[in-house]
């Protein structure tokens, strides 16, 4: 049977039942666990199915979109556009490395492309934690470490001087952040309570990767994270309107990547 239609059945499945478990999959479609397993786990990926306790469940829009419904709400802004900047940018990554990733709805997007990969984590969000967690469906991938501190129920985010001396006792190759502005000057963003340990994130990792989507360039949030020429790396999409912007980022030395949204 061919892997699309396969995974066309199990959805069909779930209309009827709430809930499929593995063994009862295997019986109504004559395949294998192992199959039926690869078509949970793709179908968990794609957001289209949450898992349950030996099996899955539909899932409702945005499966992954596990955050508060502030979070969730953001997630569906310019979603097409942070999921392409998220894929590029986790290409970066190596066997071994270590990531210190700030939480957002474009750093959340990382979850999906790191997951499976042999690399540890560090983390201040919650709800990438938990993304991670899931979409490793059990497998061997990122080891993931979460910041102690104080959860901000609007976002997710763990923040305080707890989560900052946790940061501190680490270093990093990567550190992506994301941001609410990024122009020629600086790199800023809206959340002062999460300011400080972004900067400490910066300041423990070899490299600063910047997630930004193409109405990020050109503004300006209240908060000045770092200025611009701190930037490694900065990860956009391709916009005609945004293209003065970039060339202007470019001449701090930072290396732009601009990829389709689609």
């Amino acid at each position: 049977m061919k892997r699309r239609l396969r995974l066309k059945q199990i959805l069909q499945l779930l209309q009827d039942d709430p809930e499929l478990s593995l063994m009862e999959a295997c019986e109504r479609l004559a395949a294998s666990p192992a199959t039926i397993r690869r078509a949970f786990v793709e179908l968990e990926q794609t957001g289209q199915v949450e898992r349950t306790w030996g099996g899955i469940r539909l899932a409702g829009p945005g499966a992954l979109q596990m955050g508060p419904p502030a979070f969730a709400k953001r997630l569906e802004q310019e979603t097409e556009a942070k999921r392409a900047i998220a894929r590029a940018a986790a290409e970066l990554l190596r066997d071994g490395d270590v990531v210190m990733i700030d939480g957002g709805t474009t750093t959340f997007q990382l979850a999906e492309f790191i997951a499976l990969k042999r690399i540890r984590v560090i983390t201040n969000s919650l709800v990438i934690a938990q993304a991670i967690d899931r979409l490793k469906a059990g497998k061997l991938g990122a080891e993931v470490y979460l910041t102690g501190g104080l959860l901000e129920p609007e976002s997710g985010l763990v923040v305080g001087p707890q989560a900052e001396e946790f940061l501190r006792r680490y270093r990093a190759q990567w550190a992506f952040l994301g941001a609410a502005g990024v122009d020629a000057k600086s790199v800023t963003n809206y959340n002062e309570a999460v300011l400080a340990s972004e900067k400490l994130m910066i300041s423990q990792a070899g490299k600063l990767v910047v997630l930004a989507d193409a109405t990020k360039l050109g503004k300006q949030a209240m908060c000045i994270l770092c200025p611009i020429a701190e930037v490694d790396h900065l990860f956009t999409v391709k916009d005609k309107s945004a293209e003065k912007m970039v060339r202007e980022i470019k001449k701090a030395d930072v290396e732009v990547t601009s990829v389709p949204s689609k």
